[in-house]
């Protein structure tokens, strides 16, 4: 379990720091990736709804340390929001459907950042607007649709590798 929750924790903070100091200087025209949505949604989705819901706090609280561009606790609610939605969805999805991590990546991407966005909205943020939400919404479904394949199987291999422990019944 002390295994796991380090790999994990190092898997989350070299995703975001790739993310915020690696990606934006890659010049990919139109599309902007969400490297730790997409580790919450593979989490999930292999592993349930509990892990996702603790693995999304903790991508949440990073990504709301690292990237100050909206109220703290935004990205905390989405990821734990998502990681909980998804992990309980898991149970009626097919194991060995193809498309559904794929419309799930999509969804996951583009409602996740409507959601940060139409929060900093709320919050009185004056740069977003309603086509920077909805641009922002699709490019981040976008990729996290063509980064979907990878991710998730690197996440399935270390969740294997790496079981939730089986010490407490909420486990």
């Amino acid at each position: 379990m002390i295994a796991r929750v380090l790999v994990l924790g190092l898997l989350l903070v070299t995703t975001a720091v790739i993310e915020t100091s690696l990606l934006p200087f890659i010049p990919l025209r139109f599309l902007e990736p969400n490297l730790l949505l997409l580790i919450v949604l593979a989490i999930a989705l292999h592993d349930g709804a509990l892990p996702g819901v603790r693995v999304g706090f903790l991508a949440g609280l990073l990504a709301d340390l690292l990237v100050a561009q909206a109220p703290a606790g935004s990205a905390t609610l989405v990821f734990t929001a998502i990681g909980g939605i998804v992990g309980t969805a898991r149970p009626y999805l097919a194991p060995s459907s193809v498309t559904a991590p794929l419309i799930l990546a999509f969804t996951t991407g583009a409602l996740g950042t409507a959601a940060y966005g139409l929060m900093s909205l709320l919050l009185g943020e004056e740069r977003i607007t309603w086509e920077v939400l909805v641009s922002a919404s699709l490019r981040v479904g976008l990729f996290n649709t063509v980064l979907a394949p990878v991710v998730i199987a690197l996440v399935r291999r270390l969740s294997t590798r790496f079981p939730v422990g089986t010490g407490t019944a909420d486990e």
